[in-house]
């Protein structure tokens, strides 16, 4: 698969090189769209084969995505979201049992 892929970015090399400046961004935009275009478990499954890509080349200039940022901030959220609703939870007990105490005093001004 990476034998592959360096075969591929070979030819892309040689495509963008033998490019104008604009044809580069027309070129950037049509990919960009594409993958806008495809489902995201393709995108990440892409993204988790460069991570390998990376690896593999030992490049040290590029830089590999961290998928676990998301699903740590989905983590966080959902730990607020419990504790919000602990929250709620309690301060609707506590109204329930909060009743006034009225005196006999009070209660004969009824």
């Amino acid at each position: 698969m990476i034998r592959a892929f360096n075969k591929h970015y070979r030819k892309a090399i040689d495509l963008v090189e033998s490019c104008s400046t604009s044809e580069k961004m027309e070129l950037g935009e049509k990919v960009i769209e594409w993958f806008r275009d495809l489902p995201e478990e393709y995108v990440i499954s892409l993204a988790m084969f460069f991570n390998e890509v990376i690896d593999d080349l030992g490049d040290d200039s590029l830089e590999k995505i961290n998928l676990r940022i998301k699903q740590k901030k989905k983590e966080k959220e959902k730990e607020k979201e419990e504790e919000e609703e602990e929250e709620e939870e309690d301060d609707l007990e506590d109204d329930e049992f909060e009743e006034e105490d009225y005196g006999d005093e009070d209660k004969e001004d009824y």
